[in-house]
């Protein structure tokens, strides 16, 4: 009974592991995301930043400029659809645009 544990267990490691796409598969995926992707500023928002809706295109990434610091910090929305920037550096627009890609990246990689 022990032994069957250990390999259900030891079976079902090598299979999250396989599911895990490599660096290199979402480096290509990121390219290939960047080079078909809209991307849509907006400059002024009617709500909240924490309730801003997405336009739920996964064509498109929005980028949204915040005026005030209540709107909170500069950061990516948890699917990768949304940026939010407030005061970014280029550098910090940068990373931000990076942390979507890799988001919408895994999404992508994981649902095919």
């Amino acid at each position: 009974m022990r032994r069957l544990m250990c390999g259900v267990l030891l079976l079902s490691s090598a299979t999250v592991l396989a599911a895990e796409p490599t660096a290199q598969a979402i480096a290509n995926k990121k390219i290939e995301l960047m080079q078909s992707t809209k991307i849509a500023a907006v400059t002024e928002l009617a709500v909240p930043s924490r309730e801003y809706p997405s336009d739920g295109d996964p064509e498109t990434l929005e980028v949204v400029f915040l005026d005030n610091k209540k709107d909170g910090p500069s950061r990516v929305s948890e699917d990768g659809e949304v940026i939010f920037l407030y005061k970014a550096s280029g550098r910090k627009q940068q990373a931000l645009i990076d942390q979507a890609f890799e988001i919408r990246a895994r999404r992508a990689l994981n649902e095919s």
